[in-house]
C-alpha cells in the first residue's frame, strides 16, 4: 500500500504500525500530534483513557479482518479534544492507519483518485507545451518532438480510457462495499454483544472457581475442628461421670484433662485457620465483584489469590514463591490485580503444567520505583512457540478448544492492564523455557 498523504485532503493523521500495535512511522500530521506521538509508542496510548479499550478493539479487528472502517475515537491536543474517524488496512506485516476529521467513504477515495489522475494529466499537458515552445530550432527537432508529442497524447488517451474503465469498476465495488459494510456493521455489533457476554461469563466463572476452591479449602479445618469438638464433648461427659463417683482415679482424670487440652487446641487452631480463609475469601470476592479502587497491601492481595487457588495446586508438584514487600501499599484496583493474577496462575496450571501433571515453579515478584509498580510473573512450564505467543492476547484464541478453553483469559488480562490500570503487559516465552509476564502501571504508593 503506497499512498501519497498530500493527496488525501480529509486526513487528520496517517501512520504505520506493526502487528503488535507499535507506531513505526508518522506519515502525515495535520493536527499537531508530532510532539505526542513517538516511534515504538503503543498506538492505543495516543488516545484518552475512555477511548483506549475501543482503540484496542480497533486493532484486534484490523488484524483479524485485514481492513476496518470508521471507528470514532477522541484525542486531546493542547487541551483540545478532537474526534477523528479511524480506518485501517493490513499492508504485509504492517498496519496502515488513517484518522480523518470526517467519516471516510469509498466514494471519497474514488474522488481523490480522480484528483490524482487529473494532476498527472495536467503535468503531462504542461510538458507538451514546453516541448512545443522548444521546437522552433530545427525542422528535424520539430519532427522528432511531434512524434514524441503524438506518442504522449496516445498514452494519455489510453490512460483516460483505462481510467474510465476503472471508474466503472470502482463504482460497482463502491456499491458492493456499502452493502458489505452494512452487513459487517450488524455482525460486528452482534459480536461485540457476544464478546461482552462471554467476558462477563468468564468473570463469573472465575468467581465460581474462587468459591469452589474456598469451599474445598475450608472443609479440612472445619472437619478437624468438628472432630476435636466431638472428642471434647465425649471427654467432658467422662470427666463429669468420674467426678460423680466416690472413688476417682487421679491418673485417669489427668489423662482425660490432657485429652481435653489437646482437643481444645486442635479446635482453636483449625477454627483460626477457617477464619483466615473466610477473611481472605471475603476480601477477594468483594474486590473482584465490585472493582472499586481502595487502599490495600499488594502482598496481602497476592497471598489471598494464592490461598484461593490452593486446592488447584495442593496435590501437584508445583511450588509457588511470592516475593513482595509487606509494606507496599497501593491505592488502586485490588479486584482487577487479583483477577489478573488468578488468570495467570490458572493459565500456568492448565497450559504450562498440563493441568498440574508436570512439576515446576511459579514466581511472583512485585516491587515499586517511584510511583511505578512492577509485577513480574513467571513459570517453568512448557512455554509457547512463536505462533502461539503472537496470538496470545487475541480474543477467543485458545490451544484447548473443546477442552474447556474459552480463549478469553489472556485477552481479559491484557484489557484490564491496558484500559483499567493504564499500564503495560508484555510476555516472553520459549518452548521448554517457561513463560514470563511483565506488568507495570502507575499508582499512588503509600508507605
Amino acid at each position: 500500500m503506497n499512498l501519497n498523504p498530500l493527496s488525501i485532503k480529509s486526513i487528520g493523521i496517517s501512520l504505520l504500525c506493526n502487528t503488535q500495535g507499535k507506531i513505526l512511522e508518522l506519515l502525515c500530521d495535520e493536527i499537531g500530534l508530532d510532539s505526542k506521538i513517538k516511534i515504538n509508542q503503543l498506538f492505543i496510548t495516543v488516545f484518552d483513557l475512555d477511548s483506549r479499550e475501543k482503540a484496542a478493539n480497533f486493532l484486534v479487528e484490523l488484524k483479524q479482518r485485514g481492513v476496518t472502517l470508521d471507528w470514532p475515537l477522541t484525542i486531546t491536543v493542547d487541551s483540545r479534544t478532537i474526534l477523528l474517524h479511524f480506518s485501517g488496512g493490513m499492508n504485509g506485516d504492517n498496519m496502515f492507519i488513517v484518522g480523518t476529521k470526517t467519516p471516510a467513504s469509498a466514494n471519497q477515495f474514488f474522488e481523490e483518485l480522480m484528483k490524482i489522475n487529473n494532476e498527472q494529466a495536467n503535468r503531462l499537458r504542461q510538458a507538451i507545451k514546453e516541448q512545443m515552445r522548444a521546437t522552433h530550432n530545427t525542422v528535424g527537432q520539430d519532427r522528432q518532438l511531434y512524434e514524441e508529442l503524438t506518442q504522449l497524447n496516445n498514452e494519455l488517451s489510453n490512460t483516460q480510457r483505462e481510467l474510465t474503465k476503472k471508474n466503472v469498476q470502482l463504482e460497482q465495488q463502491r456499491k458492493a462495499l456499502n452493502k458489505l459494510n452494512t452487513e459487517l456493521s450488524t455482525t460486528i455489533e452482534e459480536l461485540q454483544q457476544t464478546r461482552d457476554q462471554l467476558i462477563q461469563s468468564e468473570k463469573m466463572a472465575s468467581l465460581g472457581r474462587l468459591v469452589s476452591g474456598f469451599a474445598h479449602e475450608i472443609n479440612t479445618p472445619i472437619g478437624i475442628a468438628l472432630t476435636a469438638a466431638s472428642t471434647i464433648e465425649e471427654t467432658t461427659r467422662t470427666v463429669n461421670f468420674m467426678l460423680n463417683q466416690e472413688d476417682v482415679s487421679e491418673t485417669e482424670l489427668v489423662a482425660a484433662l490432657g485429652k481435653l487440652l489437646v482437643a481444645s487446641g486442635l479446635t482453636m487452631s483449625n477454627l483460626r485457620r477457617a477464619a483466615e480463609l473466610v477473611g481472605s475469601f471475603k476480601r477477594t470476592s468483594i474486590d473482584q465483584s465490585l472493582e472499586n479502587p481502595r487502599l490495600f497491601g499488594l502482598h496481602e492481595i497476592i497471598c489471598d489469590i494464592v490461598t484461593s487457588l490452593e486446592s488447584k495446586f495442593k496435590s501437584t508438584a508445583i511450588t509457588i514463591k511470592v516475593d513482595c514487600p509487606t509494606t507496599l501499599n497501593l491505592y488502586s484496583y485490588p479486584g482487577i490485580i487479583g483477577q489478573i493474577l488468578s488468570n495467570l496462575m490458572l493459565n500456568s496450571w492448565s497450559h504450562g503444567f498440563d493441568e498440574g501433571q508436570l512439576a515446576g515453579k511459579i514466581n511472583i515478584h512485585a516491587y515499586s520505583e517511584g510511583e511505578q509498580v512492577y509485577l513480574n510473573y513467571s513459570d517453568t512450564g512448557r512455554g509457547m512457540n512463536p505462533e502461539v505467543l503472537e496470538k496470545l492476547f487475541e480474543p477467543f484464541y485458545t490451544t484447548k478448544r473443546g477442552r474447556g478453553g474459552t480463549g478469553l483469559g489472556m485477552y481479559i488480562c491484557y484489557n484490564l492492564v491496558m484500559t483499567r490500570l493504564n499500564g503495560i503487559l508484555n510476555c516472553q516465552s520459549q518452548v521448554g523455557a517457561g513463560s514470563q509476564f511483565y506488568i507495570s502501571f502507575s499508582s499512588n504508593i503509600i508507605n
